[in-house]
C-alpha cells in the first residue's frame, strides 16, 4: 500500500475500484504501465508467463470428444452442396432435439444454482495482460474438483470408507498382532465429528447455505455425503453394523447452528432435489407455516460428513485423514489407560508414610485450615486418593516397561509420548522468568500508532465521522408514495447528490479540520503534519496513520455504496416480487379492475393510462424504467469514485503533484453486477403485466380516437331515420354503462400506481357526447327544419305588414299575396313531419332549448296567423288604394300650377341684362334649375301611376320645351357670375394663393361658354350684349396666363427666384402682398420669356424633388412581416412581391434622375437614396437565400442525431444559427425595411452565414452521398426523404412512408412490440412472412435496411423453395391461393417449363397439352368464378394471362411439329 501511495502521490493515476495495482516490473521503459483489460469470458483464456507447471495448466488433452468445425471449409468451397438441395425422410422433432458438438449452455434441468458449485479464489475481478483471468481461474479449479475422486483420495490417505462411521461390534473378537500394518484392528467406537478441524473450511456454514441464494429464492447447495445405502436404515441407530454407508451426492438445504448439522437430501435418479411432489424444495424445505417438507432421503449429518461441490476435495480428504487418524490415536490412548486401571494394586508398595505425615503438616500450616472441622476426614479421603494415585503410577511404570521388552508381542498397545513438563526451580514456587520489559516496549511504541494523547483522539474522531458515513444512504429509501419516473428520477439523484457532495466537501474538510487541530501541537516527531520532507514522512508513524485513515475511510464508503445499493435494490424487488414467475407471453384476461400483482409495501411508480391515435400506452414510456434504475444505480456508485484522499489536505506542506483517490466500490464488482441484474430482471418482469394490462384496452381505440364531428358528418350524411337514431342513442348509452362498471379509477400492478380514471372518464364522456351528439343532430335537424319555415313564415308575415305608401307598391303586393296560399300548405307538411321526430326526442328526456321550445310551437302556429294576416291585409289594401286614387287627383292639379309659374319665369330671363346684377341673376338661375328638374320627376310618377289606376295619361311635352329654352340663360349667368368672382380674386389675391392650373382650365371653359352665348342670343341684343362684354374681359385676360404660369410654377425655390432677379435686372421676391396686380405695375408681362425659361428649370427640378420625396413617403408605411416559426423561439421573414416590385421600379426611376441635367440640387440626395435602396436589394436577396437554406436545414439539426453523426456541419450550422437568430431578432424589434436594410454590417452577415449554410449543406449531401453508397436503394429517395429517415434513427418505423421507393411495391412491414420486422406487405396488402434468422433494426438505418433486402432474397428464395416442394403435395387449385403472388407465377412457370421439356423429350407434347395444360386452364376458370379474397383474385388474373400464352405457345409449337428440346422455337421461350 505504501508503494501505491507513493506512486498516486507523484503524478499516477488516481486509483478507483475499477483498477488493478500494476507491479514495477512490468513497467516499460519510459516508466508508464500497460493498458489494463476487462475481466475476459471462460474461453478467451491468455496464459501468463509466471503460469508453467502442470497443476496450473492441467492435462491440455484432456476432454470430451470435439466435432471438427468445418464452417470455414464450406464458405471457401464453390460447389459444396447446400444442405437444402438434399431431401430424407428425417423427423423434424427428432433433429431440433439432437445436439451436435460440445457446448457451454447447460442443457439438463438442475435445482442447483450454477454459482453454488464456484470454488473460491483469491484473485482480482480485474486483471492485468498475462495473468488469469479470476472467471478462468474459478472454472479451472471447478473442472479440477469435478475430476477428482474422493474414495480415491481417501485410499491414498489409507482411510476405507466402512471405518469412517462407528460400529457396535461389542459381540465379536478382535485378532491382535494378525497383521503387521495395523496390529490392533479395533473398530471404531467414536463419532468422527468429535474430531473435526474447523480451520480446514474456507467457508462459514452461512456463507455455504447462502451459496444457493438466486433471485431471492435459497436453492440447494451441491455436494456429497456419507449417509445410509438404504434409507429405511435410517431409523436404526447409526452404530447398528448392519447400516452400510457410501458418499453419495447430495443438495444441502439448511444448517442447524445448535447441533452444528446440515440437512441434505440425496438426489434422485435425474440429480434432482425435489419433494414427493416433484417439485423443487427451495428455502430448507420451510413451509409458509414453519413446518419442513420431510423426505426419506433427508439427513442431519455432521460438516466431516459432507464435501460441498465448491471444496476442494484434496483438502477435504486431508480434513477427514486428520480426523480419522487423531480418532485412532484417541481411542488408542483410551485402551492405554483402561489397561493400566485394570492391573492390580496389590504388591506395588504404598508411599512412604513419613513423606506423607510431612505433606500432611505442610498442609495443615495453611493459616485458618487448623481450626475446620472436618480437617481429618478430608486428609484421610486425600491420602486414600494419594496412595491409589501413587499405585496408578507404579503400574503404569511396569506396564510401559513390559511393553518396552516385549514389544512384538504388546505391539498392538500404543504408549503415550511423554510429556516434557518445565521442572521448577524451587519447591512449588516458579520464579518469573526473565522478561526485558522496557525492549518490548520500545518495539511496541516504536510499531504503535497508539502512543499518543493526540493520535488516540485523533483516531476516535475519525472513526465517529467514518461512522456517521456508514450511517447514511445514497438513496431515498423507502418512498412513502407513488411517484412520476421524473420525480423519482429527481428525488434519488438529489439525494444521491447531497451525500456525494458530504463526502466530497463536507466530510474532507471535517476530517482535515479534526485530524489538524489534534495533531497541530505535536511537533516535530513520528506525528509532524508540518513535514516538508516526502522521504521523511515516508518512514513516520503519520504515514501509518494516514494509511489507516484511509482505509477506515475506503471501509465506511464501501460500507455506505453497499448497504445503499442493497436497499435500492431491495426496494425494487420488494415491489416487483408478485410478478417475478409471469412469462413474456401473459394475458391478462377480462377483468381489468382487479389486480393480484401488487407490492409488498407501496407501490413506488405512478403512471397513466393513455389512449390516442398512436394506441394503448403509458404516459412515460415503459422502456425508461430500466434505464432510470440502472442509471440511479450506476450514479450512486459513480458518485464515490471521486473522493479525495486526506493526505495532500493535511501535510500541506509537501508538494502533491496530483490528488490521490479513496477507493470505492466498482461498477462490475460481482456483487454489485448480482444487484444491478436483479434490478433488471426485476423491472423486466414487472412490465409483462403492465404491457398486458394495456393490451386489454385496445378494443377501446377505435372509439377514444373517434373525432366525434367526423362521426356525425357521416352520420348526417347516411341519412338516417329518428328511429334509426333513437337506437344509435340507446346503443352509445349502454356502451357508456359497461364502460363505467369494467373501468376501475386506479389499479396497482406491481411497482406501477396505474391511474385509469382519466381513460374511464374519457371513455365514459365520449360515449355520452356520441349519444347527445346524435340527438342533438336530431334536433339541429329538426330545429332547421322548424327554423326554415318558421323564417319562411316571418318573412310573408313581415311583408304582409309593411305599409304601402303608393300605388306602385300596393299593386306588387295584391300579386305576391296571390302565392301564399300555396306556400302554407307545402311547409304545413314539413311541419307534421317535424312534431312526430320531436316525439322521439322526449322520449330519451332531451332538455330542449326554451328557443327550440318556443321555435316548434311557433312553427305549428305560424298557417293560421298568416291565413289572419291575408285577410286584414286585403281589406287594408283597398282602403289605401281609394285613398292614393283621391291623393293622385290633388297633386295634379298642383303641379300643372306650378308649369304655368316656371313658364313665366323662364319667359322674363330674357329681360335680365344688367351685367351689375349677375351675382343675383345667376342665383335666381340656379334656383329655376332646381325647380326644373323636380318637376320633370314629377311628371314621369304621376303618368305610371295614372296607368296604375286606368286613368287616361296626361300629356307633359311643355315641360321639355320649358328646360331647354332655359338652358342657355343658365349657362350665361352663372358664367358671367363665376367669371367675375374669379378675375377680383385673381387680380388682388395673394401671387401665392394663385393656382395657375386650375385658373388656365377656368378661363378656357368661360371663354367656350361665352362664345356660345354670343350666337345663341342674337335674337336678344341685350342679353347678347352681356355675353359679349364678358367674352371681351376674358380676351384680355388670356395674354396673362403664361406669366401667372411662371410665376405660380410650384418648382420656384429662392434660389429661382434669385436667378429671376438677377435675368431681370430688379427684385422679385413672393412676399405676401405681392399681388397679380402688382406684377403688371412691375411690367413683369414684358418679361414672360425670360420667366417662363427660370419656371421650366424650377418645373424639371420641382419633379426630380417631388418623385423623391413620394418615394420615400412610399417607403415609410413598408414594413417587413416577421412571423414566429413553429417552437423554434425565432422568427422568419414573410417576403413580400408588391415590396420587391416597388425596389426594383424605385432603383430603375432613382438611376434614370441621376442622368437628368436637372439633378444638381439633389445630386447627393439621389447618391445616397440609390445606395440606401441597391444595399436593401442586396440584403433581401441574402437574407431570403439565408432563410431558405435555414428552413431547409433547421428540422434536419434539430434532431440530435445528425447532430451526432455530423459533428463539424452541425457546430457550422450552431454558429450560423446564433446570427441568424439574432438577426431575426432585431427585425423582429425594427421591422421597417428602410431603416433596417441599408446597413453593411447586415449584408456582411447575411454573407457569412449564406457561407456557412452552403458548407453545411456541401458535408451534408456528401454525407447522404455516403448512405446512399452503403444502401443504394436510397438513390431512390430525395434528399428530404432520406433526412427525414436519419433524423429519427431511434425510430425504425419511420421509413415506413419511403418503403415504395426503395422496394418496388413494398407498402410497409411489420414490426413487433420489441422493434422484431417479421412480415413485408405489399400495396394490395399482401402479407409475406420474413424467414431465417431473427431480424432487428439495431446500428445504422443503412446497414439494417441492407439486411432487410438480403433477407426479403433468402426468405423469397425459402418460400419459393418451399412452394414448389409443396406443388405435388396439394392440389393445384389450392395451391394458387395458398402463396404469394409472385411465388405462384415463378412456381408455375417453373413445372411449365419443366413439364414440357420432360414432354418433348417423350415425344409426348400433344398429351400433355390435353391432359395437363387445358385441364388447369379449366380449373383456374372454374376457381375464378368463386368467392375468393381481392390478393387472390389478382393473382388469378395474372396467372391465367401467362398461361394463356403458354397455352399458345405450345400450340404453336405442335402446329411448327417441334418435337426436340433444342428446337429454336422451345429455346426462344426459355430466354
Amino acid at each position: 500500500m505504501t508503494s501505491r501511495a507513493s506512486r498516486s502521490s507523484h503524478g499516477g493515476k488516481p486509483f478507483s475500484a475499477n483498477r488493478t495495482q500494476t507491479n514495477q516490473s512490468h513497467r516499460t521503459g519510459t516508466g508508464q504501465n500497460y493498458p489494463e483489460i476487462k475481466q475476459r469470458g471462460f474461453y478467451s483464456d491468455i496464459i501468463g508467463s509466471d503460469v508453467t507447471h502442470e497443476e496450473r495448466l492441467g492435462d491440455v488433452f484432456s476432454g470430451p470428444p470435439t466435432a471438427q468445425d468445418t464452417l470455414w471449409n464450406v464458405a471457401k468451397e464453390k460447389h459444396t452442396p447446400k444442405v437444402t438441395a438434399f431431401e430424407g425422410q428425417v423427423d423434424s422433432t427428432s433433429v431440433l432435439s439432437q445436439s451436435y458438438g460440445p457446448s457451454t449452455e447447460i442443457t439438463d434441468i438442475s435445482d442447483f444454482p450454477v454459482k453454488a458449485s464456484e470454488p473460491k479464489v483469491q484473485l482480482p475481478f480485474y486483471t492485468k495482460p498475462g495473468e488469469c483471468p479470476r472467471k478462468i481461474e474459478i472454472e479451472r479449479k471447478r473442472r479440477l474438483y469435478d475430476t477428482l475422486d474422493l474414495k480415491q483420495l481417501l485410499e491414498i490417505e489409507e482411510i476405507k470408507t466402512d471405518l469412517l462411521m462407528p460400529k457396535d461390534m461389542s459381540g465379536d473378537p478382535v485378532v491382535l498382532n494378525k497383521s503387521p500394518d495395523d496390529p490392533a484392528p479395533f473398530p471404531p467406537f467414536l463419532p468422527l465429528h468429535i474430531f473435526d478441524n474447523a480451520e480446514f473450511d474456507c467457508r462459514t456454514p452461512d456463507e455455504w447455505i447462502n451459496m444457493g441464494l438466486e433471485n431471492g429464492v435459497r436453492k440447494p447447495t451441491p455436494g456429497i455425503a456419507l449417509l445410509p445405502k438404504k434409507d429405511s436404515d435410517a431409523s436404526l441407530p447409526p452404530t447398528d453394523p448392519s447400516i452400510v454407508y457410501d458418499w453419495f451426492s447430495v443438495g444441502v438445504l439448511d444448517y442447524d447452528e445448535t447441533t452444528q448439522e446440515y440437512l441434505v437430501q440425496k438426489t434422485n435418479k435425474q440429480g434432482r432435489i425435489v419433494d414427493s411432489s416433484g417439485n423443487p424444495i427451495v428455502n430448507g424445505g420451510l413451509k409458509p407455516d414453519g413446518s419442513r417438507i420431510s423426505m426419506p432421503s433427508q439427513y442431519w449429518v455432521p460438516r466431516v460428513r459432507l464435501l460441498f461441490k465448491a471444496e476442494d476435495p484434496r483438502v477435504y480428504a486431508q480434513r477427514v485423514a486428520e480426523a480419522f487418524k487423531l480418532r485412532k490415536h484417541t481411542e488408542s490412548l483410551l485402551r492405554y489407560n483402561l489397561y493400566i486401571d485394570c492391573m492390580p494394586m496389590d504388591g506395588v508398595g504404598e508411599l512412604d508414610q513419613a513423606s506423607l505425615k510431612r505433606m500432611v503438616e505442610w498442609a495443615k500450616s495453611a493459616p485458618g485450615l487448623s481450626k475446620d472441622k472436618g480437617l481429618e476426614d478430608g486428609i484421610q479421603a486425600l491420602e486414600k486418593e494419594a496412595n491409589i494415585d501413587f499405585c496408578r503410577s507404579m503400574n503404569r511404570i511396569i506396564f510401559d516397561k513390559i511393553i518396552e521388552q516385549d514389544n512384538s508381542t504388546f505391539a498392538f498397545v500404543s504408549v503415550p509420548e511423554p510429556e516434557n513438563k518445565p521442572i521448577p526451580f524451587k519447591a512449588c514456587s516458579t520464579d518469573v522468568p526473565e522478561y526485558d520489559y522496557d525492549a518490548v516496549y520500545d518495539a511496541f511504541a516504536f510499531n504503535s500508532l497508539l502512543t499518543r494523547v493526540e493520535s488516540i483522539k485523533a483516531t476516535g474522531t475519525v472513526a465517529i465521522e467514518c461512522n456517521e458515513v456508514g450511517n447514511k444512504c445514497l438513496y431515498h429509501v423507502p418512498t412513502t408514495k407513488p411517484m412520476r419516473i421524473e420525480e423519482f428520477e429527481q428525488t434519488q439523484a438529489q439525494v444521491t447528490s447531497q451525500v456525494a457532495l458530504f463526502l466530497k466537501d463536507s466530510w474532507i474538510s471535517t476530517l482535515r479540520a479534526a485530524i489538524r487541530t489534534k495533531l497541530r501541537d505535536v511537533g516535530k516527531g513520528w506525528f509532524n503534519i508540518h513535514e516538508t520532507n516526502f522521504e521523511v514522512y515516508q518512514i513516520s508513524k503519520l504515514k501509518k496513520f494516514m494509511e489507516m485513515v484511509k482505509f477506515m475511510m475506503q471501509d465506511s464508503m464501501r460500507f455506505l455504496v453497499q448497504n445503499s445499493l442493497s436497499s435500492f435494490t431491495q426496494m425494487i424487488l420488494d415491489a416487483c416480487y408478485s410478478t417475478m414467475k409471469l412469462e413474456d407471453d401473459f394475458v391478462w384476461g377480462t377483468d381489468v379492475i382487479s389486480s393480484t400483482y401488487r407490492p409488498k409495501r407501496n407501490a413506488l411508480f405512478l403512471v397513466d393510462l393513455q389512449l390516442d391515435t398512436s394506441g394503448v400506452h403509458y404516459s412515460t414510456n415503459l422502456n425508461n424504467f430500466e434505464t432510470v434504475l440502472v442509471s440511479l444505480f450506476d450514479k450512486g456508485i459513480q458518485s464515490t469514485q471521486n473522493v479525495p484522499q486526506l493526505e495532500k489536505y493535511i501535510l500541506e506542506d509537501i508538494f502533491w503533484s496530483g490528488t490521490p483517490l479513496l477507493e470505492s466500490v466498482g461498477e462490475h464488482e460481482p456483487h454489485v453486477e448480482e444487484l444491478r441484474e436483479s434490478i433488471k430482471a426485476a423491472i423486466r418482469k414487472a412490465l409483462i403485466p403492465m404491457k398486458a394490462y394495456a393490451r386489454e384496452y385496445e378494443k377501446h381505440l377505435e372509439i377514444m380516437n373517434l373525432d366525434i364531428n367526423v362521426y356525425i358528418r357521416e352520420y348526417e350524411q347516411q341519412e338516417h331515420t329518428a328511429l334509426e337514431v333513437k337506437q344509435e342513442v340507446e346503443m352509445h348509452l349502454k356502451e357508456k354503462d359497461i364502460i363505467e362498471a369494467t373501468i376501475p379509477s386506479n389499479i396497482i400492478i406491481g411497482p406501477f400506481w396505474v391511474n385509469t380514471d382519466s381513460v374511464k372518464q374519457n371513455l365514459s364522456k365520449k360515449r355520452k357526447n356520441l349519444s347527445n351528439a346524435v340527438l342533438e343532430y336530431l334536433a339541429k335537424h329538426l330545429r332547421k327544419q322548424a327554423d326554415d319555415a318558421c323564417e319562411e313564415f316571418k318573412a310573408i308575415s313581415r311583408k304582409l305588414y309593411d305599409k304601402c305608401n303608393c300605388i306602385e307598391e300596393l299593386s306588387d303586393m295584391r300579386e305576391w299575396m296571390k302565392g301564399i296560399p300555396e306556400k302554407l300548405k307545402e311547409h304545413q307538411d314539413l311541419i307534421d313531419k317535424a312534431m312526430e321526430d320531436y316525439e322521439l326526442i322526449e322520449d330519451f328526456y332531451y332538455n330542449l332549448s326554451t328557443d327550440d321550445f318556443n321555435l316548434k310551437w311557433t312553427a305549428i302556429g305560424w298557417p293560421h296567423k298568416i291565413e289572419v294576416q291575408m285577410e286584414q291585409t286585403y281589406t287594408q289594401l283597398e282602403e289605401d288604394e281609394e285613398r292614393f286614387r283621391k291623393l293622385q287627383s290633388s297633386d295634379q292639379a298642383n303641379f300643372n300650377d306650378r308649369l304655368d309659374t316656371l313658364q313665366m319665369v323662364v319667359a322674363g330671363m330674357a329681360a335680365h341684362s344688367d351685367i351689375g346684377k349677375a351675382h343675383e341673376i345667376a342665383n335666381e338661375v340656379r334656383r329655376v334649375t332646381k325647380q326644373l328638374k323636380e318637376a320633370q320627376g314629377l311628371s314621369s310618377t304621376y303618368n305610371n301611376r295614372e296607368r296604375l289606376f286606368g286613368m287616361p295619361v296626361t300629356n307633359y311635352d311643355k315641360l321639355g320645351k320649358l328646360v331647354k329654352d332655359f338652358e342657355p340663360f343658365r349657362n350665361l349667368w352663372v358664367t358671367a357670375s363665376d367669371w367675375m368672382r374669379w378675375h377680383e380674386s385673381w387680380m388682388n389675391d395673394p401671387l401665392t394663393s394663385i393656382n395657375a392650373e386650375e385658373l388656365e382650365k377656368n378661363v378656357n371653359d368661360s371663354y367656350k361658354t361665352m362664345h356660345k352665348s354670343v350666337k345663341l342670343f342674337n335674337d336678344i341684343p341685350s342679353v347678347q350684349q352681356v355675353a359679349q362684354e364678358i367674352k371681351g374681359k376674358i380676351e384680355d385676360f388670356k395674354p396673362f396666363i403664361p406669366l401667372i404660369q411662371g410665376l405660380r410654377n410650384p418648382g420656384m425655390r429662392s434660389r429661382h427666384w434669385e436667378n429671376l432677379s438677377n435675368e431681370l435686372g430688379f427684385s422679385v421676391v413672393p412676399k405676401a402682398n405681392l399681388t397679380f396686380s402688382k406684377c403688371l405695375e412691375m411690367k413683369l408681362n414684358d418679361h414672360i420669356q425670360t420667366i417662363a425659361k427660370v419656371a421650366e428649370v424650377a418645373g424639371k427640378e420641382y419633379s426630380i424633388e417631388q418623385a423623391l420625396d413620394k418615394m420615400e413617403k412610399e417607403w415609410e408605411p413598408v414594413q417587413f412581416e416577421i412571423i414566429a416559426y413553429k417552437e423554434t423561439g425565432t422568427y422568419i421573414l414573410r417576403s413580400s412581391e408588391d415590396t420587391s416590385q416597388l425596389l426594383d421600379d424605385h432603383i430603375v426611376m432613382t438611376q434614370s434622375m441621376s442622368f437628368s441635367p436637372y439633378k444638381k440640387p439633389f445630386e447627393e440626395r439621389i447618391n445616397t437614396w440609390e445606395n440606401k435602396l441597391t444595399t436593401t436589394q442586396d440584403v433581401l436577396d441574402e437574407w431570403l437565400n439565408c432563410q431558405r437554406a435555414w428552413l431547409y436545414l433547421e428540422p434536419i439539426f434539430s434532431s440530435e442525431d445528425i447532430n451526432r453523426q455530423l459533428p463539424v456541419e452541425s457546430k457550422r450550422y450552431a454558429t450560423m444559427e446564433r446570427m441568424w437568430r439574432k438577426i431575426m431578432k432585431n427585425a423582429k424589434e425594427n421591422p421597417q425595411v428602410i431603416s433596417l436594410c441599408p446597413d453593411s454590417r447586415l449584408l456582411d452577415n447575411l454573407k457569412e452565414c449564406n457561407k456557412l449554410l452552403e458548407q453545411v449543406q456541401k458535408g451534408l449531401s456528401e454525407y447522404l452521398e455516403t448512405k446512399r453508397n452503403a444502401f443504394p436503394r436510397f438513390y431512390f429517395l430525395s434528399d428530404d426523404e432520406l433526412l427525414e429517415i436519419l433524423s429519427q434513427t431511434k425510430d425504425p418505423t419511420a421509413v415506413q412512408p419511403h418503403l415504395r421507393k426503395c422496394f418496388e411495391n413494398i407498402s410497409r412491414l411489420k414490426f413487433e412490440e420489441d422493434l422484431q420486422i417479421t412480415r413485408m406487405y405489399s400495396a394490395e396488402g399482401e402479407e409475406v412472412e420474413f424467414r431465417g434468422k431473427k431480424l432487428y433494426p439495431t446500428g445504422n438505418v443503412e446497414d439494417w435496411m441492407l439486411e432487410i433486402e438480403n433477407c426479403m432474397k433468402e426468405s423469397l428464395r425459402l418460400i419459393i423453395q418451399e412452394s414448389l416442394q409443396d406443388y405435388e403435395k396439394v392440389p393445384r387449385t389450392e395451391w394458387v391461393l395458398k402463396w404469394p403472388g409472385q411465388v405462384v407465377l415463378a412456381g408455375c412457370a417453373a413445372f411449365w417449363a419443366t413439364g414440357v421439356t420432360a414432354a418433348l423429350e417423350k415425344k409426348a407434347l400433344p398429351e400433355m397439352f390435353k391432359e395437363e395444360i387445358l385441364p388447369q386452364l379449366n380449373d383456374l376458370r372454374e376457381l375464378v368464378n368463386k368467392k375468393i379474397s381481392k390478393i387472390g383474385r389478382m393473382t388469378l388474373s395474372a396467372l391465367i394471362v401467362i398461361e394463356v400464352h403458354a397455352r399458345d405457345v405450345i400450340i404453336n409449337m405442335l402446329d411448327n411439329n417441334v418435337e426436340n428440346v433444342n428446337d429454336f422455337e422451345w429455346i426462344s421461350q426459355l430466354r
